[in-house]
């Protein structure tokens, strides 16, 4: 399973708000087992989404030598069941960031109707531990359809 959540960025205001979205393929690995003969998507991936959306935001934000990570899930609640097909909407917050934490809220909205929605935390590891030269593909391909690079 590739653990690419987030297709991609509609609106980006880096550091303060992220609105991206998430084509739910009837095909995805865990609808077989979530459930069977009622495929559901799992809250943890639509906790997830609204984290990879928010990490990208603050990606676009913090400069090249730092990366976020989710440290904490301060709140989540599901509201609405997202079945295969389903066309998603992901818009996230930073509500404060500083050099060591960041926080947000996110939703997600699924046919106008909100799915699920989530406070955050997260931390910054040094981006030299990734993988040398990693880039995040959605939001290069939006900042350089911008005309923006990082």
């Amino acid at each position: 399973m590739r653990f690419l959540l987030v297709d991609s960025i509609l609106e980006l205001e880096p550091g303060k708000r992220i609105v991206a979205e998430k084509r739910v393929a009837a095909a995805e690995d865990y609808f077989p087992d979530h459930f069977p003969g009622y495929p559901i998507v799992p809250g943890v991936l639509l906790v997830e989404m609204i984290a990879q959306a928010g990490g990208k935001c603050l990606m676009a934000a913090i400069g090249s030598t730092r990366w976020p990570i989710l440290l904490q899930v301060i709140r989540a609640n599901f509201r609405k069941t997202v079945k295969p097909d389903s066309v998603l909407r992901i818009d996230v917050s930073i509500e404060s960031c500083n050099e060591r934490t960041a926080v947000a809220h996110g939703h997600i909205s699924c046919q106008g109707a909100r799915a699920a929605d989530s406070s955050l935390t997260y931390g910054f590891i040094a981006k030299s531990l990734l993988t040398a030269n990693f880039e995040d593909e959605v939001l290069s391909n939006f900042l350089a359809a911008k005309g923006n690079s990082r």
